[in-house]
């Protein structure tokens, strides 16, 4: 991130957040999907994703137009401390995390969803 080579974006438009996940690896390739991008996730959701491979950039002003959209209500995210933390979710849904934690049901949630 420091260097540039990762750029991380977070979409907000008052209490809606987006749910989406896009890396774009160069020119050629994009990968748009909704699943998280790490091992857990990779075993456990059932989302899928789209693979872009556009050798010849014939899309390249249609995916300038939707990452301009998408960017245009993000801020980018610099270091890992200015991501949300549990203490910052709305109380309800803060209650709910700590009591699923508490009786240790959030892993077995996890599992099913």
């Amino acid at each position: 991130m420091e260097q540039g080579q990762l750029k991380i974006h977070l979409w907000q438009d008052g209490d809606n957040s987006y749910h989406l996940k896009g890396l774009w690896i160069d020119e050629r390739m994009h990968l748009v999907t909704g699943n998280n991008l790490n091992p857990r996730a990779f075993s456990l959701d059932l989302e899928n994703a789209l693979l872009i491979h556009d050798p010849r950039q014939e899309l390249a002003d249609q995916k300038r137009e939707e990452l301009d959209a998408i960017l245009a209500l993000t801020h980018p995210v610099a270091y890992y401390r200015q991501l949300e933390t549990l203490r910052q979710y709305p109380e309800a849904v803060r209650k709910l995390l700590t009591r699923l934690s508490r009786v240790r049901i959030d892993r077995l949630l996890y599992r099913i969803l």
